[in-house]
Protein backbone atom coordinates (compact mmCIF):
# COMPACT_ATOMS: atom_id res chain seq x y z
CA UNK A 1 0.00 0.00 0.00
CA UNK A 2 1.26 3.45 -1.13
CA UNK A 3 0.06 6.42 0.52
CA UNK A 4 1.05 9.47 -2.10
CA UNK A 5 -0.55 12.71 -3.92
CA UNK A 6 -3.84 12.32 -1.96
CA UNK A 7 -4.23 8.56 -2.92
CA UNK A 8 -4.22 5.27 -1.50
CA UNK A 9 -3.06 3.12 -3.70
CA UNK A 10 -3.10 -0.56 -3.29
CA UNK A 11 -1.06 -3.48 -5.81
CA UNK A 12 -0.79 -6.73 -5.92
CA UNK A 13 1.35 -8.32 -8.26
CA UNK A 14 0.40 -12.64 -9.33
CA UNK A 15 3.07 -14.10 -12.10
CA UNK A 16 2.40 -17.44 -13.63
CA UNK A 17 4.76 -20.00 -15.12
CA UNK A 18 1.93 -22.43 -15.89
CA UNK A 19 0.58 -21.02 -19.13
CA UNK A 20 3.67 -21.07 -20.69
CA UNK A 21 5.10 -24.97 -19.71
CA UNK A 22 1.85 -26.16 -21.16
CA UNK A 23 2.76 -24.11 -24.50
CA UNK A 24 -0.25 -22.55 -24.28
CA UNK A 25 1.53 -18.88 -25.05
CA UNK A 26 3.07 -19.00 -28.60
CA UNK A 27 5.25 -16.12 -27.44
CA UNK A 28 8.96 -16.46 -28.06
CA UNK A 29 11.47 -16.05 -24.95
CA UNK A 30 8.80 -16.22 -22.44
CA UNK A 31 8.85 -17.11 -19.22
CA UNK A 32 6.29 -15.64 -16.86
CA UNK A 33 2.85 -13.94 -17.42
CA UNK A 34 2.24 -10.99 -14.95
CA UNK A 35 -0.77 -9.48 -13.69
CA UNK A 36 -0.89 -6.39 -11.66
CA UNK A 37 -3.56 -5.16 -9.96
CA UNK A 38 -4.40 -1.76 -8.58
CA UNK A 39 -6.89 -0.83 -6.22
CA UNK A 40 -6.87 3.12 -5.77
CA UNK A 41 -8.69 5.35 -3.26
CA UNK A 42 -9.13 9.25 -4.04
CA UNK A 43 -10.79 11.97 -2.74
CA UNK A 44 -13.95 9.15 -1.67
CA UNK A 45 -13.65 7.51 -5.78
CA UNK A 46 -12.82 3.68 -5.89
CA UNK A 47 -10.94 2.93 -9.15
CA UNK A 48 -9.70 -0.44 -9.77
CA UNK A 49 -7.57 -1.72 -13.03
CA UNK A 50 -5.82 -4.53 -14.16
CA UNK A 51 -2.43 -5.07 -16.03
CA UNK A 52 -0.74 -7.52 -18.10
CA UNK A 53 2.52 -8.25 -19.01
CA UNK A 54 4.94 -10.74 -20.36
CA UNK A 55 8.82 -11.42 -19.43
CA UNK A 56 11.86 -13.83 -20.49
CA UNK A 57 12.95 -13.51 -17.44
CA UNK A 58 12.59 -16.52 -15.34
CA UNK A 59 11.24 -16.61 -11.18
CA UNK A 60 14.78 -16.94 -10.31
CA UNK A 61 15.61 -13.99 -11.31
CA UNK A 62 12.67 -11.81 -11.05
CA UNK A 63 10.11 -12.56 -8.43
CA UNK A 64 7.27 -10.47 -7.67
CA UNK A 65 8.71 -7.69 -5.67
CA UNK A 66 10.86 -7.45 -8.52
CA UNK A 67 8.41 -7.39 -11.26
CA UNK A 68 6.81 -4.77 -9.40
CA UNK A 69 9.47 -2.35 -9.02
CA UNK A 70 10.14 -2.50 -12.15
CA UNK A 71 7.02 -1.91 -13.89
CA UNK A 72 6.73 0.83 -11.71
CA UNK A 73 9.85 2.32 -13.09
CA UNK A 74 8.97 1.99 -16.60
CA UNK A 75 6.05 5.42 -15.86
CA UNK A 76 8.96 7.13 -14.47
CA UNK A 77 10.94 6.69 -17.93
CA UNK A 78 7.71 7.84 -19.81
CA UNK A 79 7.06 10.93 -17.48
CA UNK A 80 10.66 11.94 -17.72
CA UNK A 81 10.86 11.68 -21.45
CA UNK A 82 6.63 12.61 -22.87
CA UNK A 83 4.97 13.99 -20.10
CA UNK A 84 6.81 17.90 -20.05
CA UNK A 85 6.82 17.64 -24.05
CA UNK A 86 2.92 16.94 -23.58
CA UNK A 87 2.04 19.19 -21.10
CA UNK A 88 4.27 22.28 -20.28
CA UNK A 89 5.37 22.14 -24.74
CA UNK A 90 2.00 21.20 -25.63
CA UNK A 91 3.45 18.50 -28.46
CA UNK A 92 0.36 16.33 -28.35
CA UNK A 93 -1.64 19.66 -29.50
CA UNK A 94 0.25 20.82 -32.03
CA UNK A 95 -1.53 21.02 -35.24
CA UNK A 96 2.26 20.74 -38.01
CA UNK A 97 1.57 17.18 -38.50
CA UNK A 98 3.35 17.42 -42.76
CA UNK A 99 6.37 17.82 -43.97
CA UNK A 100 9.17 18.66 -42.11
CA UNK A 101 7.36 21.00 -39.56
CA UNK A 102 6.07 18.53 -36.90
CA UNK A 103 9.79 17.31 -37.06
CA UNK A 104 11.84 20.06 -36.70
CA UNK A 105 9.35 21.71 -33.91
CA UNK A 106 9.75 18.43 -31.92
CA UNK A 107 13.49 18.72 -32.38
CA UNK A 108 12.79 22.38 -30.82
CA UNK A 109 11.05 20.99 -27.86
CA UNK A 110 13.55 18.24 -27.28
CA UNK A 111 16.59 20.70 -27.05
CA UNK A 112 14.89 23.30 -24.54
CA UNK A 113 13.68 19.98 -22.44
CA UNK A 114 17.21 19.30 -22.59
CA UNK A 115 18.36 22.84 -22.04
CA UNK A 116 16.02 23.55 -19.06
CA UNK A 117 17.86 19.53 -17.02
CA UNK A 118 21.45 21.09 -18.40
CA UNK A 119 20.35 24.32 -16.31
CA UNK A 120 18.76 22.29 -13.55
CA UNK A 121 15.45 24.97 -13.99
CA UNK A 122 12.14 24.04 -14.90
CA UNK A 123 11.15 24.04 -18.46
CA UNK A 124 8.17 26.25 -18.11
CA UNK A 125 10.57 29.18 -15.86
CA UNK A 126 13.09 28.46 -18.72
CA UNK A 127 10.75 29.55 -21.13
CA UNK A 128 9.37 32.61 -19.34
CA UNK A 129 12.90 33.60 -18.34
CA UNK A 130 14.29 33.56 -22.58
CA UNK A 131 11.01 34.43 -23.63
CA UNK A 132 11.78 38.03 -24.30
CA UNK A 133 15.74 38.07 -23.79
CA UNK A 134 17.55 36.05 -26.59
CA UNK A 135 20.56 37.27 -25.51
CA UNK A 136 20.65 35.83 -21.92
CA UNK A 137 19.97 32.30 -23.73
CA UNK A 138 22.95 32.37 -26.01
CA UNK A 139 25.05 33.99 -23.05
CA UNK A 140 24.22 31.28 -20.99
CA UNK A 141 24.91 28.86 -24.07
CA UNK A 142 28.14 30.67 -24.53
CA UNK A 143 27.25 30.47 -28.56
CA UNK A 144 28.80 34.34 -28.34
CA UNK A 145 31.30 35.71 -26.49
CA UNK A 146 30.67 39.40 -24.47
Amino acid sequence: MEKNRGRIETRTVTTTTATIDEQYLDWPGAKQLIRLERHTVEKGQTRRSTTYAITSLSRTKADAAFLLKHLRGRWHIENRCFYVLDTVLGDDSSRSRTGHAARTLNGIRLATLNLARRLTQTVGSLCREHALKPNLLMNRLRIFKN
